[in-house]
């Protein structure tokens, strides 16, 4: 089954970087969760749910370097919906197009810090599993600091 998705497009930012001038590995993870908060606002949901999915496995995997201010796709899209899981798939783009970096990861909404998991809002669920796909331009600093 393949749910809603999103594509974000976004400029890798000084501060992104490491010593050698390309993305820094870490930064791929931040991109990821950006995207998903926008993901979520941009599906109309409330955000009420966001502080209690935590991700419970990540895959990343690296193909090709990504420099200071380019312009990067970043695709995000719902790969299947659980009772109280999902999991999303991603695939960052350089501006030609390469594939920089991809992979998938898992969350899983919980009731509670201390508690387990339980079925996700019903709105939230439609709202992952309908199969909309949108589209953001964020702004981003670019500027060294």
């Amino acid at each position: 089954m393949s749910g809603s998705s999103l594509t974000v497009y976004r400029t890798l930012a000084w501060n992104e970087t490491d010593a050698a001038g390309h993305n820094h590995f870490s930064a791929a993870l931040r991109w990821l969760e950006e995207s998903e908060h926008a993901f979520y606002r941009a599906l109309g949901l409330s955000l009420d749910f966001v502080d209690r999915i935590p991700r419970v496995k990540v895959q990343v995997e690296y193909f090709h370097r990504l420099y200071f201010g380019q312009e990067l796709r970043i695709d995000l899209r719902v790969k299947t919906v659980g009772r109280s899981s999902a999991t999303f798939e991603f695939e960052i783009h350089d501006p030609e197009g390469n594939r920089a970096v991809a992979g998938e990861y898992v969350v899983v909404h919980v009731a509670a810090t201390d508690g387990g998991s339980e079925p996700w809002p019903v709105s939230v669920q439609e709202a992952l599993e309908r199969g909309d796909h949108l589209q953001l331009r964020e702004e981003v600093s670019v500027l060294p600091t």
